[in-house]
């Protein structure tokens, strides 16, 4: 694993700027496409996904663990022979647990294309040593896919995801309880109405229940469930029109239910009550640039931090029609957007997780990797973002006045002295003679003589969007 260090800055929190501390590629000159992330109490990251020698091979699951500082501890390709990939992850105590779908199973009629061939998987690894301690396959004959898991306090595990155990009744959302010591399945429950199928399963803070996102008859729902699979209650989009899906959930400390997703046309993110009542939605128009939230988290002093992706809006080179940017957003604790930023090049980059950490940020992406040997090919690629109170930021007024001390009638030139990785959006001057500018660079003339206070307020593009810096004293003699 390659690390470079870069001075960009990224993000913004209410009295934060957080800069872009570090990067790296994760992987090898092989396919590997992030899809999820967690974070234990001990700092180590653990990626899951898939990792493919060539686009046109069938992927293995792809599980990685990186120490605090960044380096891989281990990494491991749990599968068989089959198409495998692993959707998301769950952690406690020493135990990471996965689930996916595995097409590795001797069940499948051979006459099935392999997209409807498929099993329910999931499995536990050690965390300290990445060693497989057990994995489960089980389901039909057609496609079975365990797309979420989460753990219960009752040492099971809550497994969502979709199965076409009945072709003539069609995809149907599916439930499954685990036994967390190995992968005994307990009981099984479907969602009913097909079309439909469970994403996301986390729990709720300060409750016994669990948020669950997912479709049904081609609309999202959000429902509350027991940790039987029971549900509590369920609300349906019905609001938003074909093609809608919802694939970013967080429930808040707060004990509400933040969703994003695609709506429509459009794309955006929601916050419901613990009764399912849509408290408020923020949806960003379709003349915009299209593009969908991935996973939702929340960060210092309450905002909202917002993964995915959003085409891009200046295709390179020319001749393509734009491929998926990394998308990152900060948002106010009501949706409403402070700033956004998408990155990438000419090829698809995904957003795929954002994890709030005690010292900033990090972003997981499924980006092209450019900087290894082999021809250019997506990996994991993992940023640390660091969060710097505004108060700190290091800018300073300047002037071309020697000793701070001119002749009225004579034009100053000032400007603000921003380290290069800084970029400010906007620069407001108040010279204290009751005039004032715009611009980055200005110049002024006093007219008369005395003691004057220059004083600079920056707008910096990722964050601090008021940020008063510390005035110039200036005294004007005589002519």
């Amino acid at each position: 694993m390659r690390w470079w260090w870069t001075g960009s800055l990224l993000l913004w929190a209410q009295g934060y700027y957080l800069t872009w501390g570090s990067q790296a590629f994760v992987g090898s000159p092989l396919i590997e496409k992030p899809t999820c992330a967690v974070r234990d109490a001990a700092g180590r990251l653990f990626v899951g996904g898939y990792i493919q020698p060539s686009p046109h091979s069938l992927p293995d699951g792809w599980l990685v663990c990186l120490s605090p500082s960044g380096t891989v501890e281990w990494t491991l390709t749990p599968g068989g022979l089959g198409p495998d990939r692993i959707h998301d992850l769950a952690e406690a105590d020493s135990v990471l647990y996965f689930c996916g779908s595995s097409g590795s199973a001797l069940t499948h009629p051979e006459d099935l294309p392999p997209d409807r061939r498929a099993d329910f998987w999931v499995g536990a690894v050690e965390k300290s040593t990445g060693r497989l301690l057990w994995q489960t396959r089980w389901g039909s004959s057609h496609l079975d896919q365990a797309l979420t898991l989460c753990l219960t306090p009752y040492r099971t595990l809550l497994v969502g995801g979709l199965t076409w155990r009945e072709p003539e009744v069609g995809l149907q959302g599916s439930l499954h309880i685990l036994r967390t010591s190995n992968g005994e399945v307990l009981q099984e429950r479907y969602w009913g109405q097909a079309p439909s199928l469970v994403r996301k399963i986390r729990p709720i803070p300060g409750t016994s229940y669990y948020a669950c996102i997912g479709e049904q008859n081609y609309r999202p729902f959000v429902a509350a469930l027991d940790y039987l699979g029971q549900v509590y209650w369920r609300t349906v989009f019905q609001f938003h029109r074909f093609p809608s899906q919802l694939l970013a959930l967080y429930p808040t400390p707060a004990g509400q239910i933040l969703v994003g997703g695609q709506y429509g046309q459009t794309w955006g993110i929601s916050l419901l009550n613990l009764q399912g009542q849509v408290v408020w939605e923020a949806l960003w128009p379709a003349e915009g640039p299209i593009g969908a939230v991935t996973d939702l988290t929340q960060g210092p002093e309450g905002l909202l931090y917002a993964v995915g992706w959003q085409y891009s809006a200046s295709p390179s080179p020319p001749d393509q029609k734009g491929g998926k940017d990394v998308w990152l957003a900060a948002l106010s604790p009501h949706g409403q957007k402070l700033w956004e930023r998408g990155f990438g090049g000419p090829y698809d980059e995904v957003g795929s997780s954002g994890l709030s950490t005690p010292q900033g940020f990090i972003l997981v992406a499924e980006k092209e990797n450019r900087f290894s040997e082999a021809p250019p090919h997506p990996d994991a690629w993992v940023v640390h973002l660091k969060a710097v109170p505004c108060n700190e930021v290091p800018a300073e007024v300047q002037t071309d006045a020697p000793s701070l001390r001119e002749k009225a009638g004579r034009t100053l030139r000032f400007w603000v002295r921003l380290p290069a990785p800084y970029r400010a959006l906007r620069v407001q001057w108040d010279f204290g003679d009751g005039s004032s500018a715009l611009g980055p660079e200005v110049e002024h003339v006093f007219g008369e003589p005395g003691s004057y206070s220059v004083q600079a307020t920056l707008s910096l593009a990722y964050g601090c969007p008021e940020l008063p810096l510390p005035p110039l004293l200036l005294r004007i003699s005589r002519p």
